[in-house]
């Protein structure tokens, strides 16, 4: 007698659904972790109202909304509304849980309010999260908050310092390492540790909030490595490469911006990898994998 399979067994349990931010990452998230993918029907109407359409069944299957937000067709605004819609359509349509993995998350660096009558950004983001049941965010630019979880208490911060690491040991080797300001120090002291190599710290000072100043000391080296969470102007990285002497130099971060032709700007003074979270001609490192460990823990 042949054995009878059920219908429900064979359903795909897992749905990576691509946002306009995340075509980039949802199949192999999927291939990785195990699951299907499917990309987001999203169209802009001509009065610039979104419509969102999820192009496969949902029901009793673990959503994971890939939704990266980067300036680029779509503007990060236009992604959040989507990323809302979206989610909230796949519990209306019975989604057994419901995900958001977002590679890059902004609206992080207003998490005080500055002045009277601003508003808190960061915590508000944080509230419409709670749609969510976990929010997997990799190397979030945390300014005044000591820990992630003051705000997301349902997120999880993800780290790529091993992928840094396996980067440097497999394409740069031995080599001094250096935090461009005293909050990078959470990002470079972790590759250090794994490579036993030796880092120092910048003392940075802002200016405005466009132009800052470097202090430090002079240093020499055959290769250094800067490293920071983000690349968005340049100009930090500018400003730490003048303390800088070396027969080659790389500038690494997590998330590559490159607000305001920053990558032209950079490329001149150091050779420059940043990972995946955000598409780029210079993204060498996969976050993939680390994102999905993650995934794999829940």
């Amino acid at each position: 007698m042949k054995k009878m399979v059920s219908r429900s067994s064979k359903v795909c349990k897992n749905m990576f659904v691509a946002c306009s931010g995340g075509k980039h990452l949802a199949s192999s998230l999927a291939r990785k972790v195990g699951g299907c993918s499917c990309v987001l029907d999203s169209e802009i109407f001509p009065d610039s109202e979104l419509r969102i359409r999820l192009p496969k069944e949902v029901r009793n299957w673990n959503v994971y909304f890939v939704q990266s937000f980067y300036p680029d067709k779509i503007d990060v605004n236009d992604k959040l509304v989507e990323l809302l819609f979206s989610a909230e359509t796949a519990r209306e349509l019975g989604a057994k849980n419901v995900y958001l993995i977002a590679p890059y998350l902004g609206y992080l660096r207003e998490d005080f309010r500055f002045r009277k009558g601003e508003a808190v950004s960061a915590k508000i983001l944080a509230k419409m999260c709670r749609i969510f049941k976990k929010v997997y965010v990799v190397d979030p630019h945390l300014h005044r908050l000591k820990t992630f979880s003051e705000f997301f208490p349902n997120a999880k911060k993800i780290s790529l310092s091993k992928e840094m690491s396996e980067y440097i040991k497999s394409h740069i080797g031995e080599c001094l390492l250096v935090g461009p300001d005293d909050e990078s120090e959470q990002w470079v002291k972790p590759v250090a540790e794994k490579l036993g190599l030796e880092y120092k710290i910048l003392d940075k000072h802002r200016i405005s909030s466009r132009k800052v100043k470097t202090r430090g000391k002079r240093m020499n080296a055959d290769k250094v490595v800067v490293i920071d969470d983000i690349i968005s102007t340049g100009d930090t990285l500018i400003q730490a490469s003048k303390l800088i002497k070396a027969k080659e130099l790389y500038f690494m971060a997590a998330h590559g911006l490159f607000s305001e032709k920053a990558l032209s700007k950079l490329r001149g003074k150091a050779k420059i990898i940043v990972s995946n979270t955000i598409p780029s001609k210079v993204s060498k490192i996969d976050c993939v994998s680390a994102i999905a460990r993650e995934i794999k823990l829940k």
